[in-house]
C-alpha cells in the first residue's frame, strides 16, 4: 500500500467517529508529502441515515467521505428520482455533504440522489464517479433497471447533452405538460441507465436539458418509445433514436444598404472554387434575400463567344429562395460565360441588380477525380439501405445500394466517412419522424460506419465494406 493510500484510509477512520460534528469555519489543507501520486477517488466511510435505509422521512442527511472533499457545479450535476417540487439544499465543507429535504416525501417510495461527477479529493481532483445515496420511504428498495442507447437518427451521432426521461403510462399528455418523473443525463457513447425504479409502466422519452424538460416545441431534439416500458429487474435492449420534427425557422436576412439611383443594388456570391466549377455540382448564386425572375430577362448560360447552349436549367431554389440554380452536364476543362441581364432578378421591393453581369468560368479538369468500386458484403435486401459518403458530418453523395458492389466514376478527392441510411420510404434521403397530433413516426435511421474511404485524383481506388447488422 502505498503510502497516500494509507493516509486516505487513517482520514476516513477519523472522520467516521466526527461525523456527527457540525463543521464549520475554515481549515488550511496541505496535502501529504512524498510517495506515489494520489489517484484513488472519495469513497462514503458514513452516512447519516445509512445509504440504504428503509421506513424514514429524512428532512437531512449526512454523507461523511474518506478525505476532503470539493463539489464542482453539484446542483448541476444531481439527479433525485423521483423528481421533487424544490430542488434539495446541498452544503459541501471538508469531507461532509448535508442534503437538506424541503419536500414532503411519498410514501412507499425509493429516492435516489445520483450525483454524477460533482464530488471530487481536494489534492487531486480524483473524482467519485456517479456517488449515489439511497433510501426508501417504505420497507423495500425498488431494485428495477432500465438501460439503453441514444443516437441523433439523421447523422448516427451521440448528443450528450440530451435527458432521457420516464413519465407514467396513465397521463398520456405528461409529456407536454409536466416535469419528468424519472430522468437521467446519456454518457459519452450515448448509453442511459435507471436504476432504482418501482415494477410500474412508464412512457419513454428523450428531450433537451432545458428547464422545463418537457416537448412543447416540435424544433426541439426529442425521441420516443412506440410502446410503454414496464419496468424488470434488467432491461437494456431499448435503442431511441432522436429526430427533429420541424426546422427552425430561419432568421430573415437584412439586406446590403448598397444604393444607387434606383434603390438598394442587390448583391450575390457564387459557390465556385475560385474561378472553376466542379463537374459533381450545380451552378449556385446565392442573393441576400429572396428574390424572383422576370421571365422577360433570363439568365442564358453561353460559350466563350456568348452563344446560348441547349440542356441547361435555371431555376430558384424552393428550400433556399435566395438562391438561384443553374444545372448542365458540364464537359470537364471547358470554358462557359453565364450572362445575368440586370434586369432578371428582383426581389419582393422590385430592388435588381446595378448592372449585367458576365461570369466567366472553367470547369475542374476531369483528372482532378478519382474513381470508386466499393464491394459490399452484409446488405440487408429486405430493406432500402443508401450508402452515404460524408465529410464535416454533411452528405456529400448517396447510393441506393442495389448489389453487392457500387461503381462510382467520379469523386472529388479527400477522406470521406460512410454513414448507411435505412430508407423506409425509398426516396433517396433522410426523412424525420413526428409526435404531435395523431400521427406519430419514428425517423428514418443512419448507421455510422467505421470504415473511411479515401479518393486519390486521377487514381482507380477500391473497397471493401463490411455491413454488421
Amino acid at each position: 500500500m502505498n503510502k497516500s493510500a494509507f493516509i486516505k484510509i487513517i482520514l476516513g477512520v477519523g472522520f467516521a467517529f466526527s461525523i456527527a460534528v457540525q463543521m464549520t469555519g475554515c481549515a488550511n489543507i496541505v496535502p501529504p508529502l512524498g510517495g506515489p501520486r494520489d489517484s484513488l477517488p472519495p469513497y462514503l466511510v458514513v452516512a447519516k441515515p445509512h445509504d440504504s435505509s428503509l421506513n424514514i422521512q429524512p428532512k437531512e442527511i449526512l454523507v461523511a467521505f474518506n478525505e476532503y472533499i470539493v463539489s464542482s457545479s453539484i446542483q448541476e450535476n444531481l439527479i433525485v428520482s423521483p423528481s421533487l417540487k424544490n430542488v434539495p439544499l446541498i452544503d459541501a465543507r471538508l469531507n461532509t455533504l448535508k442534503i437538506k429535504i424541503i419536500d414532503t416525501l411519498k410514501p412507499n417510495t425509493t429516492y435516489s440522489f445520483e450525483f454524477g461527477n460533482a464530488i471530487k479529493d481536494v489534492n487531486e481532483g480524483n473524482i467519485a464517479a456517479n456517488f449515489t445515496y439511497v433510501f426508501s420511504t417504505g420497507n423495500h428498495l425498488d431494485t428495477g433497471v432500465l438501460k439503453g442507447t441514444v443516437s441523433l437518427a439523421e447523422t448516427g451521432k451521440v448528443d450528450t447533452t440530451l435527458l432521457v426521461v420516464l413519465q407514467p403510462v396513465d397521463k398520456d399528455s405528461a409529456i407536454f405538460k409536466d416535469k419528468p418523473l424519472y430522468y437521467t443525463k446519456i454518457n459519452g457513447k450515448g448509453k442511459f441507465t435507471f436504476r432504482f425504479l418501482p415494477p410500474n409502466s412508464y412512457h419513454l422519452f428523450v428531450v433537451p436539458n432545458d428547464f422545463t424538460k418537457r416537448y412543447d416545441d416540435s424544433t426541439k431534439l426529442f425521441a420516443f418509445a412506440n410502446k410503454p416500458i414496464t419496468i424488470q429487474p434488467q432491461m437494456d435492449s431499448m435503442h431511441l433514436y432522436v429526430f427533429q420534427g420541424a426546422k427552425k425557422p430561419e432568421k430573415k436576412k437584412t439586406l446590403s444598404k448598397s444604393v444607387n439611383k434606383t434603390g438598394v443594388a442587390l448583391k450575390y456570391s457564387k459557390n465556385l472554387d475560385g474561378s472553376e466549377q466542379d463537374l459533381l455540382k450545380k451552378l449556385n448564386l446565392i442573393f441576400e434575400t429572396p428574390i424572383h425572375f422576370n421571365d422577360s430577362f433570363p439568365i442564358t448560360l453561353c460559350d466563350t463567344l456568348n452563344h446560348p447552349l441547349e440542356g441547361y436549367t435555371t431555376q430558384i431554389d424552393s428550400a433556399h429562395p435566395e438562391t438561384v440554380v443553374i444545372d448542365y452536364p458540364w464537359k470537364s476543362a471547358t470554358k462557359y460565360h453565364l450572362i445575368v441581364p440586370k434586369e432578371s432578378i428582383r426581389d419582393s421591393l422590385n430592388n435588381r441588380l446595378v448592372k449585367t453581369d458576365t461570369l466567366k468560368f472553367i470547369t475542374k479538369s476531369a483528372l482532378s477525380y478519382g474513381s470508386c468500386i466499393i464491394r459490399i458484403s452484409g446488405v440487408d435486401e429486405k430493406i432500402n439501405q443508401v450508402l452515404q459518403l460524408t465529410q464535416d458530418d454533411k452528405v456529400k453523395f448517396s447510393y441506393p445500394i442495389t448489389k453487392n458492389a457500387i461503381v462510382i466514376e467520379q469523386l472529388p478527392p479527400g477522406d470521406y466517412s460512410l454513414k448507411l441510411l435505412n430508407d423506409s420510404n425509398n426516396n433517396g434521403i433522410w426523412d424525420t419522424g413526428s409526435y404531435y397530433g395523431k400521427t406519430k413516426k419514428q425517423p428514418e435511421t443512419v448507421q455510422i460506419l467505421s470504415t473511411t474511404l479515401n479518393i486519390k485524383a486521377n487514381w482507380e481506388n477500391e473497397l471493401i465494406l463490411t455491413i454488421n447488422k
